[in-house]
This record gives structure tokens, sequence and C-alpha cells, in this order.
């Protein structure tokens, strides 16, 4: 088959999945980098996302590796159009080392789960600054 030559089914499928490492609906939560490599996360590395749309509303967020510092760094700009229940983002560390600590918007976090490298969020209309510490 030559390149280029896709049926919309396979392209569409293809978009669908490439969406789905950056952001998810799971039910009334919004996931953010649910399948993204924890090798994209080495220190220096960034993963950046604007306006992707959700059934929320937009979203955008910036993920930065600061792993010689001790910590992963995520900004985001929720979607503001419709209530979710969650937001739910995976910071996975690239030796797989778990969290130590997370803080939201420079206050101590609790709801994190380190053998998942997932952080609950409440939702917000405002920016939500997160620190993972490894």
């Amino acid at each position: 088959m030559p390149f280029g030559d896709w049926n919309a089914f396979e392209a569409g499928n293809f978009l669908r999945r490439t969406r789905m490492v950056f952001v998810m609906e799971r039910g009334e939560e919004l996931w953010l980098v649910p399948f993204v490599t924890n090798q994209w996360m080495h220190d220096g590395m960034r993963v950046t996302i604007r306006r992707a749309p959700t059934s929320f509303g937009p979203v955008g967020y910036q993920i930065e590796s600061h792993l010689k510092s001790g910590y992963i760094q995520a900004e985001i700009d929720p979607p503001t159009r419709t209530v979710m229940n969650g937001l739910v983002i995976r910071l996975r560390h690239p030796e797989e080392k778990r969290m130590r600590r997370v803080t939201v918007n420079g206050r101590e976090a609790k709801d994190f789960n380190p053998q998942r490298a997932i952080i609950r969020l409440k939702p917000t209309s405002e920016r939500i600054v997160i620190r993972a510490f490894y």
C-alpha cells in the first residue's frame, strides 16, 4: 500500500488514538496525558497542548521536567464550558520513580497515587500549577 492510501476509518482511528495520548474523557472526568510515555519526561523535556477540544471545553497544559531539581511541573488551563467531576493528570518519571509529594498552586496536595503516577484535582476555572516531587 503506498503512503497516503489510508481510508477514512484508518485515518480517523489514528487521530482518535493520538488524541487519547494527550487528553481523554473518562465519564465525568478529564484525564490529561494518560498515555504519554515516561521517556518524554527526561530532564528538560516539555509537552505542550493548546486549546485541545474536550466535551468540557478546550483545555491547555504544559508539562516540563526538572528532574535534576527533583520534580516535574505542570501548568493547566482547565476547560470551563461544562462542569466536570474531576481532573486527573498522569506524570510519569522516566526511571519509574514514585512521587513522594505533590503541591498544587503552592499547597501540599494529598489526592495523588504514587503507584499509578496520577494526581486528582478538583475542577476550577483558574490556572493550576502542579509540582510532583520524586
